[in-house]
């Protein structure tokens, strides 16, 4: 405000200080308010020198607390530019209550500007505001110097809309007109709600989820066959090849089912069709799925049905079976269209090309072990142990996909076989002693011969292995003895397990086999497996079992297991291409009969196809004349845009490893803190001392550690976690649920190799969690879109792993507010185990615009939501459920429902196989090393969906490997955004991250989602869960401790 603005303003103070009622007061016209000069605005968490308690805002009406102190704040005037440049501000507020005085706003979209007294605070809107409320006036006298408090937002940084664009609310009640008189429109959007819910919602009862019936369209390119044009042309290759359609190509599909009585077990079923075929149609060669699919280009030589019996021999049970094949004609299919493909194909792509991926890979799944649309065959050579009892197996990916033309897509597969391999190895191995180099909790410092003690302690770890393979059992020397059985668990010793004899007598497994079978044992007191039907205890001696090669291990292999195979995975581009084209070749596609009968070939080499490269933000740190360049997808770390401080003694140091943790080391970390703290702006002072080592078994010890913490009004704890097992956990469990304590963790591993740079990684980590801003775009280069109040939003959830169905999955949701795009806060639901759809997404989306609302002062104009881990086959499941979500939740935040912001639902999909090569060295950032393509390419012609909004982005330079580009698909969007604008908000989003300086292969808000949910996996990680009563266990088990939330960003 200018000189005489302050003036008045104190001057109404003072004359109305202690009345008891005051006559309403007019607003000034316009063009009577007198202003000084605009004054610069303080920064964030600045503080401005206030007056007596008083300030005045703009607008009309007011509204008023009382409390027990004196001190008034009045808020009259309209349209001050200084507080904001745009907008007709209507609102203000007289509010008398000093003590603990605060009054919020209904609704208002602005600003707030808080005067504080000695001991009174209360609230003023200066631009806008609907009405106040005072919810506590307690204690003291506020009459004294005072301060105005800025809160989070500076409003300039909000400026896309000219002022006449802005909704405004008005916040006097309406006046009453005459019958004469037209009423005044009513504004948008309407009320909103304002009184914060509790922060950890109780799960609400789950909406029925809607089918995957689509209601709702997906939009289309404005110019289809068209992207955008935004940065440098390239041209890339893909691992993508051409399916060409020639002359004899068959413009039908003859539709079969398939029927097998019986119809297991499953192994035999191929064989019984493949007999079949040949006695009866031996001629022809039909596509068929392996299942209950069969397509032929022609009609099959029976008519509509045939039935007949078939004998195959089960190299399982070693003997003959009968099984009853029937084969019905069900429909045709019409392909001609693949020839051709037309813009506006939303339906029958899929039935098309499903058929079409049918017939590409029924000839090589025939010869090989299927996982998904990933085929595998038994490695020959050299074996890469993965160690725990499994064993790297290279395959191929292959899958139909439709571009702007039918295309196949060909990639490695990488999978972890378990080892055909001798029980008895087996068994070493995961006790720790055997050749794989050992890999369960059981190894050995040194290796020595396992013996039976070693089995006996390792014995549920070999039996949740085993459970549910096949073996092959065989007595040597005797062939007719062979079976093939699965295991069902372990039992006692060849030596101590007794069975009864078919005449009644008890013997023992050891026995039995010394005495029926002339075969002595050689090791009895190794345990037997129990196999077969459950209901008959039959059980062989491990030393006569092997696996069975080629089973699919559907269980998640642990740290040691998935390192190794990224290690074997990582491959540079030109490696990746020499195996794609490898597996090509030995597909042999072009000469399989079923494709040649569809008169198709696959050819051409690897797609060619236009790619951009996007420019890279600049990033804003604390020297706004000096905005840092992004080069490669890496820049270098500045001053923290908004440093937070720790002063001195408000933080420690808790040791958890001390076995290995020299004290040395904990306070060379300490040092190198508050040193490099500095570098970044950070002002850090000395710890509390002397450092304090627990043991981390000792849960009751760390429990009274971080109460005693709170007590001392500790801000933070460095806690220094072994390198594995379930301390990292337990410290959450205790420091967030229990106490509200913030805790950043440090692994023993790091503290013994320190460095600089490992130090600003975890000081990163720090000044966000305190609240601090890292870093931001310059506005110069800030997408449009946030340019005006806009929440982004990213969605995930994640699920146990598929033998562990007593676990739930955990929904998540990052929701940014502020307009830097910096600071988010995250919600965490629990769900019944594999459930996709995220059932309370409505009221999570409800607290998160209130968050953004008290945060800004506004409500967003438009929620861009990146939502992560949806296949295609769940689009309208999620859109008919996730998307009408969050329209309810806008709606209901007014009391017409006419808040209606434009919504963006973008779907982020990684577990994808299309890979991006570099065709020169100018397209490439590491040409020399990896030859990946730059960060920032994005694709989206020829190989992405001839109509919809979808695209292909590499938004990190890789570390190793060949760089996976993301696939973002456009499910609803009626915010009207370009093709350009979706693409570089996504791009501009991946340099966001807290956690690093370095762009992310992913956008930000997508990859906090991740970081909370697996939060909440740590939550809850050895907690018993109800699966029948989640709600009571969300509010129970996982409600995070108040003290924790003031800090939201305290989950990175």
């Amino acid at each position: 405000m200018g000189r005489k603005g302050k003036k008045k303003s104190q001057e109404e103070s003072a004359s109305t200080t202690g009345s008891s009622s005051r006559p309403e007061q007019q607003p000034p016209q316009p063009q009577q308010q007198q202003r000084g000069p605009p004054q610069p605005l303080p920064q964030h968490g600045e503080r401005a020198s206030g007056t007596a308690g008083s300030s005045t805002g703009i607008g009309r009406g007011r509204s008023r607390g009382r409390g027990d102190g004196r001190g008034r704040d009045v808020g009259r005037g309209e349209g001050d530019g200084r507080w904001r440049g745009e907008g007709r501000g209507i609102g203000g507020g007289v509010g008398r209550g000093a003590g603990d005085g605060r009054k919020e706003r209904e609704l208002g979209e602005s600003l707030q500007r808080t005067s504080l007294g000695d001991q009174g605070v209360s609230t003023v809107a200066p631009e806008s505001g609907q009405s106040y409320r005072q919810e506590q006036g307690r204690g003291g006298r506020g009459r004294g110097a005072g301060q105005e408090q800025r809160t989070e937002r500076p409003p300039h940084l909000y400026q896309a809309q000219p002022p006449q664009q802005i909704p405004r609310v008005p916040t006097s009640p309406p006046q009453e007109t005459s019958k004469a008189s037209k009423p005044s429109p009513r504004p948008t959007p309407a009320a909103m709600p304002m009184r914060e819910p509790p922060r950890q919602a109780v799960v609400a009862p789950p909406r029925k989820i809607q089918g995957s019936g689509m209601s709702l369209p997906i939009p289309v390119r404005k110019n289809p066959l068209k992207a955008g044009t935004k940065g440098r042309p390239i041209e890339v290759e893909t691992n993508m090849i051409s399916i060409n359609f020639g002359p004899k190509f068959n413009t039908n599909a003859i539709h079969y089912d398939v029927d097998f009585k019986p119809d297991k077990p499953k192994f035999l079923l191929k064989l019984a069709y493949e007999a079949a075929r040949k006695k009866y149609f031996p001629n022809r060669f039909p596509a068929y799925d392996g299942k209950k699919n069969l397509f032929s280009a022609n009609d099959l030589p029976f008519g509509n049905e045939m039935s007949c019996d078939i004998t195959v021999f089960d190299p399982e049970r070693q003997q003959e079976r009968n099984v009853k094949v029937t084969i019905k004609k069900v429909n045709t299919i019409d392909l001609s269209w693949l020839r051709n493909v037309q813009p506006g194909i939303v339906e029958r792509d899929q039935l098309g090309m499903q058929v079409l991926d049918v017939i590409l890979r029924c000839g090589a799944a025939a010869r090989s072990v299927t996982v998904g649309r990933n085929l595998f065959q038994q490695p020959k050579g050299q074996v890469v142990s993965l160690s725990g009892g499994l064993e790297l197996w290279v395959g191929a990916f292959q899958s139909a996909v439709l571009g702007w033309k039918p295309l196949l897509n060909i990639d490695v597969a990488h999978k972890g076989f378990p080892t055909a391999q001798n029980i008895i190895e087996l068994m070493k191995e995961l006790a720790g002693g055997g050749g794989g180099g050992g890999g369960g909790r059981y190894r050995q410092e040194r290796p020595r011969e396992i013996g039976p003690e070693d089995i006996e302690r390792a014995k549920y770890d070999i039996e949740k292995f085993l459970k549910g393979l096949k073996v092959v059992y065989e007595i040597p020397g005797l062939p007719t003895s062979r079976r093939t059985q699965r295991v069902n668990g372990l039992v006692e010793c060849a030596q101590n397990y007794k069975f009864k004899l078919d005449d009644g007598k008890e013997t023992t497994v050891f026995e039995y086999y010394r005495t029926s079978r002339n075969y002595t044992l050689r090791f009895p007191r190794m345990p037997c497996l129990w196999v077969g039907s459950r209901e008959r205890s039959v059980c062989y001696p491990a030393e006569l079992c092997t696996l069975a090669p080629g089973q699919v291990l559907t269980r998640k292999m642990d740290e040691t297991q998935t390192s190794k195979m990224i290690r074997e995975a990582a491959t540079s581009t030109e490696e990746r291409k020499r195996k794609i084209i490898n597996a090509f070749n030995n597909m042999n596609y072009n000469n399989d009969p079923s494709v040649k009968e569809f008169g198709l070939s696959i050819g051409g080499g690897l797609e060619k196809v236009a790619a951009r490269v996007l420019d890279p933000p600049d990033i804003l740190y604390q020297n706004a004349s000096r905005p840092v360049q992004v080069r490669k997808g890496v820049w270098r770390a500045d001053k923290f845009l908004n440093p937070a401080h720790l002063p001195e003694y408000s933080w420690t140091i808790l040791n958890l490893n001390e076995r290995f943790v020299r004290e040395r080391d904990i306070y060379q970390l300490h040092d190198e803190l508050c040193r490099v703290g500095k570098v970044y702006g950070m002002e850090i002072g000395a710890a509390k001392t002397p450092f304090c080592n627990l043991n981390a078994r000792n849960f009751r010890d760390i429990v009274n550690f971080f109460e005693k913490q709170k007590e001392q009004q500790i801000r933070l704890v460095i806690v220094i976690v072994p390198d594995s097992g379930n301390t990292y956990s337990k410290v959450k469990q205790v420091a967030e649920l229990r106490v509200g304590c913030l805790t950043q963790c440090v692994k023993s591993r790091t503290i013994s190799r320190l460095s600089e740079a490992t130090v600003g990684n975890i000081l990163l980590k720090i000044n966000s969690k305190l609240n601090g801003i890292n870093h931001t775009f310059i506005t110069r280069t800030k997408p449009r879109v946030l340019l005006e109040p806009c929440m982004i939003v990213g969605a995930d959830v994640t699920h146990p792993s598929p033998d562990a169905m007593d676990i739930p999955s955990i929904a998540a949701v990052a929701a940014s507010h502020d307009p830097r795009v910096f600071k988010f806060s995250i919600e965490i639901r629990l769900q019944p185990p594999r459930e996709e759809i995220i059932l309370d997404l409505e009221e999570i989306i409800r607290i998160q615009l209130r968050i953004f609302h008290r945060k800004t002062g506004y409500i967003p104009r438009k929620i861009i939501f990146y939502r992560d881990g949806v296949s295609e086959g769940q689009f309208s499941m999620v859109m008919n459920n996730e998307l009408r979500a969050i329209q309810r939740a806008c709606q209901s935040m007014q009391k017409d429902g006419g808040y209606k912001p434009p919504i963006t639902f973008l779907v982020v999909q990684k577990r994808h196989h299309v890979r991006l090569f570099p065709t020169s060295p100018q397209n490439s950032d590491d040409w020399h090393k990896n030859k990946n393509v730059q960060a920032g390419t994005v694709v989206d012609t020829k190989i992405t969906h001839p109509s919809h909004i979808d695209f292909y982005l590499v938004s990190h330079a890789s570390i190793q490997g060949t760089a996976r580009p993301t696939k973002y698909r456009c499910l609803w969007d009626d915010s009207d955004m370009s093709e350009d604008e979706i693409e570089e908000l996504t791009y501009y989003l991946c340099h966001m991250f807290s956690r690093c300086t370095r762009s992310v292969s992913y956008p930000t808000p997508t990859y906090y989602a991740h970081l909370a949910a697996f939060r909440a996996r740590a939550l809850t990680q050895e907690v018993n869960i109800n699966l029948n009563n989640l709600s009571e266990e969300q509010r129970t088990k996982l409600t995070l401790n108040e003290k924790i939330l003031e800090n939201p960003m305290f989950f990175v």
